[in-house]
């Protein structure tokens, strides 16, 4: 018997670059007022790592969205196997 994958939360990565451009801000400045590294704010765009609860509640707050599904979306992984 095989165990389900749980779903995974990802960042909806376009709508990061169209808010970063509104407010002209840069990937460094986010990653710098998010208390994580550079290559850490990458991954997490090129869906290669997850954001834990509190680095999307972090990233909310400082990119001014107030609804969770603006900015994020649940990735099923057994969708589609």
């Amino acid at each position: 018997m095989s165990r389900r994958k749980r779903p995974v939360i990802r960042l909806r990565s376009q709508v990061l670059w169209d808010l970063l451009a509104r407010t002209k801000r840069s990937q460094n400045w986010l990653a710098d007022q998010l208390g994580i590294s550079r290559s850490h704010l990458s991954m997490l765009v090129n869906r290669g790592r997850a954001p834990s609860g509190k680095l999307r509640n972090r990233m909310m707050r400082f990119l001014g969205v107030e609804d969770f599904n603006e900015l994020f979306y649940v990735e099923h992984p057994d969708d589609g196997e």
